[in-house]
């Protein structure tokens, strides 16, 4: 509990928008999950999940004002901790259709946050064609830059588990009325093709790839390919009016650390440490724990 009080703090700290509720977030029960809310500066959003009335819990979404623009952010869950019997589920795609319904007129962007199986991710795009994008969590697998995405969206991202990378998307926006293109693909694309391009001259740079491979067809058929790939992708780039691009930052120890951020950080590690090597009573209706620290733990995504 005291971990999960601590990233939230930390999430205010750094800012935070939105936090749809998911499965993982109801570990330590509804009660205390209502409390965490009730006292956050954030908003706790989630269209689908009901206590056993089938009363939402939350507001079903919130809307984020960002550079003149208005962002519609609603959530859902597919995923309730067996142990945890006062919290219900509406269908989450009926749900969260009905949400972007009355949601898509009063906002320029629309976001979806679905906390789902990873095996429902695959049919997202398809059950929710008015929404931008959507960002999924409970999905070990990574979106990389040269994933293809559907035309016109929506967009489907996913920063893998553990939190070791943070997922940025950059919009620009040059005509409203004009569809946005996604032009993270061609981008890496051509990225990739100069990387072997440049790795095929670095032979002999005073000499042309021609010239260099006068001797090897199959090596420079597939310097033609490359070179028809770049002028594709670059075509690409050329004719998007409006652009979205995604890239993926690992949070490793190259990003630096903020002390303050740090000390918070460092202080409730060592009070949740110092807690779990506490001895735990026991009693009849307790089962007694096995030895050494408690290992379970509770985390807010």
């Amino acid at each position: 509990m005291l971990q999960a009080k601590g990233l939230l703090q930390g999430y205010e700290k750094i800012g935070c928008d939105a936090l749809n509720v998911g499965g993982f977030d109801l570990a330590a029960g509804k009660d205390f999950l209502m409390s965490l809310a009730e006292g956050s500066s954030i908003p706790f959003i989630s269209a689908n999940l009901t206590d056993r009335d089938n009363n939402l819990l939350f507001p079903e979404f919130t809307i984020v004002e960002n550079n003149g623009f208005k962002i519609g952010v609603t959530g859902v869950s597919d995923l309730i901790p067996d142990h945890i019997k006062d919290v219900k589920k509406r269908p989450y795609i009926e749900a969260a259709k009905n949400v972007i319904e009355e949601m898509k007129p009063q906002v320029d962007f629309v976001v979806l946050l679905a906390n789902v199986h990873r095996k429902k991710n695959k049919e997202l795009s398809q059950n929710f064609p008015d929404v931008d994008y959507i960002f999924v969590s409970r999905n070990t697998q990574r979106s990389r830059p040269e994933t293809n995405q559907p035309e016109g969206g929506p967009y489907v991202y996913s920063s893998g588990n553990q939190g070791k990378y943070l997922t940025v998307v950059d919009i620009a926006l040059n005509d409203p009325s004009q569809p946005i293109m996604d032009i993270s693909a061609a981008k890496g694309k051509i990225s990739s093709i100069s990387r072997r391009l440049k790795k095929l001259q670095e032979k002999d740079p005073s000499k042309t790839i021609e010239e260099i491979y006068f001797d090897k067809p199959n090596v420079l058929k597939l310097v033609g390919d490359y070179r028809e790939q770049l002028v594709k992708y670059e075509s690409i780039m050329a004719d998007a009016i409006n652009t979205t691009k995604f890239h993926s930052v690992a949070l490793s120890k190259s990003v630096g650390e903020d002390s303050e951020l740090l000390a918070f950080v460092d202080e409730t590690l060592a009070t949740c440490s110092a807690l779990r090597k506490k001895p735990i009573k026991s009693t009849k209706n307790l089962i007694k724990p096995k030895t050494g620290p408690i290992k379970k733990k509770f985390s807010i995504n």
